[in-house]
């Protein structure tokens, strides 16, 4: 690369010298870049600079905050800040470097605004048909679901997708049969007397998958019915830690570490 513009979000960044920093950059034009740069960039916020270099590592150069972008970011605070720091860790462990990921880098972005919309008491705008509906700050449900629903994009970009359709066979769902999520294989079914918390029928499986494809009817269902809404929410978040544990070959993830000591929670 040469004199290269790139536009990016900072995921990680570590001191390299006294000037200067180790910077994972997730740019929308090659994907994850890693460079040394301007000490203490802001994450959650979208960066341009230029990129010079034919290694690996860059030189990052010029860079500024929120240049070119139509968009107004805030910065995330309380359980925002720790899904944002589990989002952008999952993404420096997983992606591979100067692969373009357009669908992801729109996603990642979509998905800061969102919480940080969430966690400073405004309105969720963003991929819920431009709908303003108010949600409090303290409901951490809307929260996991975009963590989920991100996740969902990440894992078809990988080539890790879940299939919401077929069984592990390749049958069609039944909606009135069990399943029982497994890595390498999908949704197992299962006997009435194997059934367990995170147990899942093929009705609850189409469920989940008309939320992600219509996040405002989650937000309906989760108005009228929280308990049942949460519940599902819970179950298929149990699946998807699977698989992310599985990519990650069970590294620990510290954001979830922190998560889990300060909330009892898992994200």
């Amino acid at each position: 690369m040469r004199n290269q513009a790139l536009t990016g979000y900072v995921l990680h960044q570590a001191a390299y010298g006294e000037s200067r920093s180790l910077i994972y950059l997730f740019s929308q034009e090659f994907g994850m870049i890693h460079g040394l740069g301007k000490k203490n960039l802001p994450l959650f916020m979208p960066i341009s600079l230029f990129a010079n270099g034919k290694k690996s590592l860059k030189t990052f150069s010029q860079s500024q905050i929120g240049a070119g972008m139509n968009a107004c970011f805030n910065t995330l605070t309380g359980q925002g800040l720790f899904a944002g720091l589990y989002l952008n860790e999952v993404l420096v462990k997983l992606l591979p470097i100067e692969q373009p990921m357009p669908l992801i880098w729109d996603s990642y972005q979509n998905t800061i605004q969102q919480i940080a919309t969430i966690f400073t008491k405004t309105v969720l705008h963003n991929a819920i048909n431009n709908d303003p509906l108010p949600k409090p700050p303290d409901d951490l449900s809307l929260l996991k679901f975009l963590l989920r629903q991100f996740e969902h994009q990440l894992f078809d970009e990988l080539g890790y997708g879940i299939d919401l359709h077929h069984d592990s066979v390749g049958d069609t769902l039944v909606s009135t049969q069990a399943y029982r999520y497994r890595l390498q294989q999908g949704f197992v079914p299962i006997a009435s007397e194997d059934l367990d918390r995170h147990s899942v029928t093929g009705q609850m499986i189409e469920q989940w998958q008309q939320w992600l494809t219509t996040p405002l009817q989650f937000i309906n269902d989760y108005q009228q019915q929280p308990t049942p809404t949460s519940s599902l929410l819970n179950q298929i978040s149990h699946s998807y830690r699977m698989v992310i544990d599985d990519l990650l070959d069970y590294q620990t993830l510290q954001s979830r570490e922190l998560w889990r000591q300060l909330n009892q929670l898992s994200i």
